[in-house]
């Protein structure tokens, strides 16, 4: 099966998504925009890399282990993994909320829909998504931010 961005993982000269991420259905929670007047709304469901693919060229994604990730969705376990996150971010970053978003979103995660990584220590995790995956519709808004 294809993943959704793999024309850019095939130009990285590392095993992307790695061998470890898995297909598993798996309950997921993701800052988003809460409503479709925000400017960046359609952005709920987009890697970093794909939003701003200059971002590439920074510190952060000097590796190219690290620009797999940043093809990548990012997701937390639990509600209050997220909101934890998200207040440790807050706290060097006061404008973070015009970023990555204005509230939390919950959803399920198919077997179908591509391959995530193992649940760090802070409850983060990372999904690869197939091509035809298309989760804007699956998930619903839970929480707000801030």
């Amino acid at each position: 099966m294809s993943f959704k961005y793999q024309k850019y993982i095939e130009a990285l000269f590392v095993h992307c998504p790695p061998s470890d991420y898995v297909a598993k259905e798996r309950m997921a929670f993701r800052f988003v925009f809460g409503d479709t007047y925000h400017k960046n709304y359609k952005n709920n469901f987009l890697p970093v890399l794909i939003i701003k693919p200059t971002r590439k060229n920074g510190r952060r994604f000097k590796k190219d282990s690290s620009k797999c990730q940043g093809y990548a969705l990012s997701f937390f376990d639990t509600l209050k993994n997220a909101k934890e996150k998200y207040a440790e971010i807050k706290k060097d970053n006061p404008n973070i909320s015009e970023y990555i978003g204005t509230h939390i979103a919950e959803g399920i995660i198919e077997k179908e829909e591509g391959v995530v990584s193992k649940t760090d220590k802070k409850g983060h995790f990372s999904l690869h998504e197939f091509e035809e995956t298309n989760l804007d519709k699956k998930f619903r808004v839970v929480s707000s931010l801030d």
